[in-house]
């Protein structure tokens, strides 16, 4: 019997991956290691990780600021700018990202002494550094982001430093800010017209919906990033994901339970640490089996459904008609399988029902829970955990969209 007591577990659901637990993306990684080392030879280059929400940007990127920093001696700085809505946050977050991110002391004293101006509050070792909120001050770091960043790299250069690796990352806020995009473009001509090269990589993180935001307000940036468009995870890539995942804590893993998990995770990592987490904690004798895993898909199902459509689907069931389809599609339609309209209308529905259909898929679709299949004219849910969800949530609604 495991000690539940001493158990940790080896998945991230809802954090970005640990590096040491980083799998697979090999071409994505060949493509930004390319990057990396074109930057240190003196070049300025900028690229756009995207995808579909919960496919892994974050972690690449934090995965690739370890490379830079450990394999090419970077000065890194990940930056999280989802309360940003103006240049003065940006510039606060940028800035005071690359001193709490620093893990050399010396490095980290270099910093201190050019930022000293900006600094609020700091604790022992960049801990807790916290950087003025004064618009004026911060003004001047957005005024003079280019010649900072490139006082950064002179200063500690004389630690054997190659190169500055940027990332900005979580943009809902300020990629609709009509000034970033300008911005962006103003700084990266800015390193192109030059005369003095900056060893920097620029790399930003986001749904595709964030760099149409970018184009919407400053169609040029469109030239200035490469594309790093992260795919759903294959069947092979998944399954050494799971079996080198529960190793790490000498976890053995059935064969019919991998599949499980590998189909229910449908390629998506965020779903893949979700399942694999869930399943962890049901194991109790250090070898996961298809009971474990049907227990923990359960439970994953309903994490994944509570944290990111709960709402949603609440508002589907609020409508009397819309609920009723949604009960039936839970119920009938096998779990991960594509469907088309007619199938929703095979048995006895009402008149109301069938005026409504094309509503409520557009109403689904628009919420996120569902998505146009590869083939034409047919529908699936968005993830197989979603489908299983709405099953649970079925089986305790009734058609009249209120709880049993």
């Amino acid at each position: 019997m495991v000690d539940l007591k001493t158990k940790e577990s080896p998945f991230s659901p809802g954090r970005p991956v640990p590096v040491e637990y980083f799998v697979a993306r090999q071409k994505e990684i060949e493509r930004l290691e390319r990057a990396i080392r074109q930057a240190a030879s003196g070049r300025n280059e900028n690229i756009f990780i995207t995808g579909a929400r919960g496919i892994g940007k974050s972690s690449l990127a934090g995965f690739v600021r370890y490379l830079a920093e450990k394999d090419y001696s970077f000065v890194g700085a990940h930056c999280p700018l989802g309360g940003a809505r103006s240049l003065e946050d940006v510039a606060r977050t940028v800035f005071q990202s690359f001193m709490k991110g620093c893990t050399e002391k010396t490095v980290f004293d270099k910093l201190r002494s050019i930022f000293q101006k900006y600094i609020k509050d700091i604790t022992l070792f960049g801990v807790g550094v916290e950087f003025t909120n004064d618009i004026s001050d911060l003004r001047g770091l957005v005024d003079n982001f280019l010649p900072a960043l490139r006082t950064i790299y002179d200063d500690t250069k004389q630690y054997d430093k190659k190169g500055l690796l940027l990332i900005l990352d979580d943009l809902n806020g300020i990629t609709d800010a009509p000034e970033f995009s300008p911005f962006l473009k103003s700084f990266v001509d800015g390193l192109a017209l030059s005369n003095r090269p900056l060893p920097l990589l620029l790399v930003l993180v986001g749904i595709p919906e964030r760099r149409e935001d970018l184009l919407k307000h400053q169609p040029s940036v469109a030239r200035i990033f490469d594309i790093v468009d992260l795919p759903l995870m294959n069947e092979q890539e998944c399954k050494e994901f799971f079996n080198m995942t529960f190793s790490k804590k000498m976890i053995d893993v059935a064969d019919d339970a991998l599949s499980m998990m590998v189909d229910m995770a449908g390629g998506y990592p965020m779903l893949m640490h979700e399942v694999g987490d869930a399943v962890f904690w049901k194991d109790e004798d250090n070898r996961i089996d298809i009971k474990d895993t049907k227990l923990g898909i359960s439970e994953a199902a309903r994490n994944v459904g509570e944290k990111y459509i709960g709402t949603q689907v609440e508002s589907v069931f609020k409508n009397k008609t819309y609920s009723s389809i949604l009960v039936r599609m839970g119920k009938k339609l096998p779990i991960g399988a594509t469907f088309k309209r007619k199938d929703l209308i095979k048995e006895s529905v009402s008149a109301e029902e069938q005026r409504n259909l094309d509503n409520f898929l557009g109403k689904v679709k628009q919420l996120g829970i569902m998505r146009d299949a590869e083939t034409y004219g047919e529908y699936r849910f968005v993830n197989p955990l979603y489908h299983l969800y709405i099953w649970y949530m079925a089986r305790d609604k009734g058609t009249s969209g209120k709880s049993k």
